[in-house]
This record gives C-alpha cells, sequence and structure tokens, in this order.
C-alpha cells in the first residue's frame, strides 16, 4: 500500500513538472517564498499578540489565489501559443505572462517577509526594500507595455 501511495505521488508530481516545464524552478521558487511569507507573517502575528486561526486561513486562501493567478498566466501563454497566430498577436518568449506574474508575485512576497521579519525586529538593509521594488516596477511596467503594442 504504501509503495501505490508513493507510485501515485511521484506520478503525479512528474505530471505537474511536465506541465511546468521552464516554469518549474520559479514556481517552486515562489512556493518557498509563500511558505517562509504565511511563517514569517505568523510569527509577527503572535510576537504582538494578534494571532488568530481566521487570520491564518484567510493567509492561506490568498496563497491558494496566487497559484490560481499564475495558472490563469499559464493558461493565456498555451493560448497564445497556439492560437495567437490566428488573431495576430505572438509573444516570443514561451511562458512570458507565467513568468512576469510570478516574478512580481514573489517580489510582493520578498518585500512582505522583510516586513514582517521588520514587525520582528530581525534587521534588514533598506537597500534590499529599494531594489525590490525596483524589480516590481519592472515588471508591472512590463505588464503595461503590453497595453501599447
Amino acid at each position: 500500500m504504501a509503495n501505490t501511495i508513493k507510485g501515485f505521488f511521484a506520478a503525479a508530481a512528474a505530471f505537474v513538472l511536465s506541465l511546468l516545464g521552464a516554469l518549474a524552478p520559479w514556481v517552486a521558487v515562489i512556493l518557498v517564498a509563500m511558505v517562509l511569507d504565511y511563517i514569517t507573517g505568523m510569527s509577527a502575528a503572535w510576537v504582538a499578540g494578534e494571532l488568530s486561526s481566521r487570520i491564518g486561513i484567510r493567509g492561506i486562501v490568498k496563497k491558494l489565489g496566487y497559484l490560481v493567478i499564475i495558472a490563469v498566466g499559464m493558461i493565456a501563454d498555451w493560448a497564445i501559443q497556439t492560437g495567437g497566430q490566428y488573431i495576430g498577436f505572438q509573444v516570443k518568449m514561451q511562458g512570458f505572462f507565467a513568468l512576469l506574474i510570478i516574478i512580481w508575485l514573489l517580489v510582493n512576497e520578498l518585500l512582505s517577509i522583510l516586513e514582517n521579519l521588520g514587525k520582528l525586529g530581525v534587521p534588514y538593509p533598506e537597500w534590499f526594500v529599494k531594489l525590490l521594488t525596483h524589480l516590481k516596477e519592472t515588471a508591472e511596467r512590463e505588464g503595461e507595455a503590453l497595453d501599447g503594442d
């Protein structure tokens, strides 16, 4: 029975990785960042005496929403790659929208982690926040540039 369960999870993981393709490392990184943000956020809430299961569940639902947004980006990428030529819209890079969404969400998660660490009294360099903010703005400009194309 244990081997059957292991086999099922191995097959499911292989299937998901085959769907993700080149985005697999990016998805892995955003998942790690989401977990770290959740842990640091819950820690900051605990230290502040504001920890509640309602807030924790809301955070999990929000993280699941992030995964849905990434999936929507992947679906848009697939649709444009396979059918965009018929409507006169093509993107040169495969996975462009999903990657842009992941980068934007990743930067948000990293900024949130730093904010949570600050609430815990952990020092961090201010230049790092400025760098992440610049990356977020760059990702937003890239997405907005598509409006003009």
